[in-house]
């Protein structure tokens, strides 16, 4: 159930089973998840004998430490925790839009892969 949580619902119920009309299941709109993601940017390249993923931050911020889900056509989903960032070769706490950054990935990515900042709805 926790699982289940962090994706978008509307909150959990008996439903039908128990004989519950439409319209009892929930008092709030919208989704009750509690985690979002939010774009950052898209993987521009992947050096294989490194496992290190190039990325060009478009949008938000991340920081070491931040949980992130890589998705693409070929490659499908990956979740990860960021362990370290660099910008320009040195190692950096946080990335910002407009910079070119790079993680240790041990997934082979491919170019134009989405990056996204995994988020808590605390």
């Amino acid at each position: 159930m926790k699982q289940l949580e962090t994706v978008y619902n509307r909150g959990f119920w008996d439903g039908y089973y128990l004989g519950q009309t439409l319209g009892e299941w929930t008092g709030q709109h919208g989704s009750l998840a509690t985690q979002r993601k939010e774009y950052v940017g898209k993987v521009t390249n992947y050096f294989r004998k490194l496992k290190v993923a190039e990325i060009r931050m478009e949008s938000g911020s991340l920081e070491s430490g931040d949980v992130i889900y890589i998705q693409g056509p070929t490659t499908g989903s990956i979740e990860l925790t960021i362990p370290e960032i660099r910008v320009d070769l040195k190692s950096v706490s946080k990335t910002v839009k407009g910079d070119q950054c790079s993680i240790p990935v041990g997934s082979f990515l491919r170019r134009a892969d989405k990056i996204y900042k995994i988020i808590n709805n605390d």
